[in-house]
């Protein structure tokens, strides 16, 4: 476990190719958010993210009309190799009930002020 504070000595030692592009792996993610998730959702600047298996990971953000945009309401995992996109299922999941907790009543609130 890292620190919050203090010293930290890290030493770590992957070996993989790197085969898809951080853009190529936002352009991925991005067209599955707009085409299965939601019109107004969107994929930002992925991480790379080195484990069990190297991925870019992919945050999430959606954007409304009045209330403007909400970032990191999300990740996708894409394979750094194949471009596969990972557990599309528990991603999809996870962002509806971000959206649901933590979005939703923000715009709700934010739309009855302006009307």
């Amino acid at each position: 476990k890292i620190p919050e504070k203090g010293k930290v000595d890290l030493n770590v030692q992957a070996s993989f190719e790197i085969r898809i592009t951080a853009e190529e792996a936002r352009r991925k993610v991005d067209h599955w958010l707009m085409e299965f998730v939601s019109t107004q959702m969107g994929a930002d600047t992925p991480t790379l993210v080195i484990g069990g298996h190297p991925v870019w990971r992919v945050p999430a953000h959606i954007s409304f009309p009045r209330a403007g945009k909400f970032d990191n309401v999300g990740v996708v995992n894409v394979d750094v190799v194949t471009g596969e996109m990972i557990d599309l299922n528990g991603a999809e999941k996870a962002i509806k009930e971000y959206l649901e907790k933590e979005v939703k009543h923000r715009v709700l609130k934010y739309e009855s002020n302006a009307a």
